[in-house]
């Protein structure tokens, strides 16, 4: 729809311009050249002169948007004046038609065609992909209009979705007209990029191509652009095509070219990774000050990240507004009014929408992102006045800035900025090639920070002597000292897929395989022991980490006999969706260990049984594995009759005479407070423990058990201690006078 309109209205007081009709009329000329044009003669509706009638054109305007289907393209161009009412209290303009009547449009407001019913009306219900050329004063305009107070930040609303916009100026600036050109001046340049001086390289013009172009012509004022989604691609006008360079339909197709499909972040890669670099490289972050607390730092680091006046973390509850932690320029009295209509949108929006905007006539803006809710108390995050480019991120900005206050982003940038990355995984899901491979790169440089310790299984006896570390099992930690294991940065990778749980599980074994070939080398005993090392089942599932598996032990001239790779329970075990595999899913795993076991000469362990996808079934058709029992089993009511079939499905095999001995069984994670005791374990026939027992802990060494260590076991075993304990307890009894 192409409008030019040179008469103003009735009763509104703007000069008549030169131009703006035959603008209209050059535009739809180019558009339906037989050449370059890409629309068809019945698909354009010109309105000029007395015919622009602000009836006429929203009728036909909303019946365009309601007829519409996604595959439709809707470009929308009106030259002409543009009037703001002085009555007005909301950032909106009229576009001035032939039959606007200024005096009643303050009883009857809608007796025009407002830049509010473009947007709320048009361009939002329309199914396709909208574009909209305004060259007129006020143009900038269009950006605020229909601006609420409090909107919800949303990263797929329509009009930002499939809508681009190119303006003449911004909002209280004036557009010219060039009796030099005979068009207004923005038209003239339209006129020039349409016409083949913004094509690209095979001469078509796309939409964004054509803004570009218009922007880098130096215009005072200069134009206002908003381009997303298909603005980049859909083509307005080509090259014309002769007879010669046509390619008959019979003659061989060209292969084409491939690209992934549109994500709904791409606009907002480089955005994304810009706020990234500010909040987690060291020389981009504020200074930290030696007496300023954890919290003060973080909203320190935001502040400066958003370019934001004030940056707080306040706690809402009721009536009441208590600040938690803030930077120096936050007034929360100066801020009552937006932090009073804040705190009711926090606790109504915190469970659809990660953050709002509340803004007043004055234009302040404030950003708040909800962080926690419990016992009718929300505490959130406020971003005073932020640079609006940041705004314009909307909920991609939102999550990540709750996924940053609840990192350790001073001490630990690394594990902090993956787990920012993680959360806009979980919540938009497929994230633009850039940021997925940023967060690849990152994600092995988190891996790599690593650290592998080994953690000795113990082999129970009666005897001192009989007591040894019977092998031991590598375990990944962020410092050899740490206690537990980094759980959050093992786990990200389920989220991501496939690809960084092989990547995650690759590093770790080759850190694994060569820390233990070191450490054996400085061992006082002969022999090298067994090795254990956790694998997820998509890793064994794929021939690039069992490439990694053959060529690490290789590289460490280890013995692959010694190698044991423990799957665990909480990986299910079935196809992905879209995988079909040739078997039921155990048989067909079953047949990948089996093969693995002959090709490698590596050894298989069920891990972690009891928990997650933990079965009987499994326990038993995977008959190559070994069995470690999870520590959770142990704090079971029915820990001793779960443990005993357990032992009883390990020596299934060998007591039909199928097996030359029992699998073995590993009760992983005992320690010095579980209910059940070692003499009960041994009893069932389960002679290998593991865990933080009589003082032995995870080492990057390897060290011998000592004679005292060994003696404890032994007499842990033999149940002495128990006899000993309750011996004591009697005595203590018979020397204690009964209360009366």
């Amino acid at each position: 729809m192409l409008i030019g309109v040179n008469q103003c209205g009735y009763e509104v007081q703007l000069p008549a311009l030169r131009y703006a009709e035959s603008d209209a009329e050059a535009m739809r000329d180019v558009l339906l050249d037989q050449e370059i044009g890409t629309f068809d003669p019945d698909d354009i509706t010109l309105y000029t002169g007395e015919t622009a009638t602000w009836r006429k054109i929203k009728s036909r305007l909303r019946e365009l948007a309601m007829e519409s289907g996604p595959s439709d393209v809707l470009l929308v161009y009106f030259a002409g004046h543009a009037l703001v009412p002085e009555w007005s209290t909301q950032p909106d303009a009229y576009l001035v038609t032939a039959d606007l009547d200024s005096q009643a449009l303050q009883h009857e407001p809608d007796n025009g065609l407002r830049m509010a019913f473009l947007k709320r009306d048009v361009f939002e219900p329309f199914a396709g992909t909208s574009f909209l050329v305004l060259d007129c004063c006020h143009a900038g305009m269009y950006l605020d209009a229909h601006l609420r107070h409090v909107e919800a930040m949303q990263t797929y609303r329509t009009n930002v979705d499939r809508h681009s916009a190119l303006l003449a100026c911004p909002s209280g600036s004036a557009a010219r007209e060039s009796q030099e050109h005979g068009h207004g001046v923005l038209t003239h340049h339209l006129l020039r990029a349409l016409r083949g001086e913004a094509g690209d390289p095979n001469g078509r013009v796309t939409f964004a191509q054509m803004a570009t172009f218009v922007a880098e012509q130096g215009l005072q004022p200069p134009p206002v652009q908003l381009v997303q989604m298909w603005g980049p691609t859909t083509v307005l006008a080509q090259p014309p095509v002769s007879r010669h360079d046509r390619r008959p339909l019979s003659g061989p197709a060209n292969p084409g070219t491939t690209r992934p499909c549109r994500n709904p972040l791409d606009d907002m890669s480089s955005s994304v990774l810009q706020l990234l670099g500010r909040v987690f490289r060291a020389e981009s972050r504020p200074a930290p000050q030696p007496r300023r607390s954890e919290n003060a730092e973080r909203v320190e680091v935001i502040r400066a990240a958003l370019d934001a006046d004030a940056v707080a973390v306040v706690e809402f509850a009721g009536s009441s507004i208590g600040p938690v932690s803030s930077t120096a320029r936050f007034n929360k009295e100066e801020l009552r009014p937006l932090l009073e209509l804040s705190a009711a949108d926090a606790t109504s929006r915190r469970t659809w929408s990660p953050g709002h905007i509340v803004s007043n006539d004055a234009g302040r803006r404030v950003l708040c992102v909800p962080l926690s809710h419990q016992n009718g108390r929300t505490l959130t995050l406020i971003v005073v006045d932020p640079a609006l480019a940041s705004l314009d991120m909307g909920e991609p900005l939102a999550v990540m800035l709750q996924a940053i206050w609840s990192s350790n982003l001073l001490d630990d940038p690394l594990h902090a900025e993956m787990q920012v990355m993680t959360a806009l995984r979980t919540a938009f899901g497929r994230l633009p090639l850039t940021l997925y491979e940023h967060a690849f790169s990152l994600y092995q440089k988190l891996i790599g920070s690593l650290t592998m310790v080994f953690q000795p299984v113990v082999e129970l006896d009666l005897r001192p002597a009989g007591v040894r570390t019977h092998s031991y099992e590598a375990l990944a930690r962020r410092h050899e000292d740490d206690v537990r294991a980094p759980l959050t940065a093992l786990q990200m990778a389920y989220v991501w897929g496939d690809r960084f749980i092989i990547e995650r599980d690759g590093l770790l074994l080759t850190k694994a395989i060569r820390s233990y070939a070191v450490a054996d080398a400085e061992t006082p005993w002969d022999g090298t022991k067994p090795l254990s090392i956790n694998v997820a089942v998509r890793s064994l599932l794929s021939d690039s980490y069992i490439d990694q598996v053959q060529t690490a032990i290789k590289q460490a001239d280890l013995n692959p006999r010694i190698v044991t790779l423990e799957i665990s329970e909480q990986d299910p075990i079935h196809p992905e969706p879209g995988e079909k595999w040739p078997q039921e899913p155990l048989a067909h795993f079953h047949q990948r260990l089996t093969a693995l076991a002959r090709d490698l000469r590596i050894s298989f362990a069920v891990d972690d049984f009891g928990v997650g996808y933990s079965s009987l079934a499994r326990m038993a058709e995977l008959q190559l594995t070994q069995i470690k029992v999870d520590r959770a089993v142990l704090h079971h009511d029915l820990a001793m009759e779960e443990l005993a079939l357990v032992a009883q499905v390990a020596r299934y095999a060998s007591d039909l005479g199928q097996a030359s001995s029992p699998r073995a069984v590993v009760v992983e994670g005992f320690d010095d407070e579980a209910p059940v005791t070692l003499k009960q374990i041994y009893d069932l026939g389960i002679h290998h423990v593991q865990g933080f027992f009589c003082g032995e802990a995870p080492s990057a060494s390897l060290r011998l058990l000592s004679q005292p260590v060994r003696e404890e076991i032994a007499t842990r075993v033999r149940g002495d201690n128990v006899q000993r304990q309750a011996a004591a307890a009697a005595r203590g009894s018979r020397g204690t006078r009964p209360a009366l």
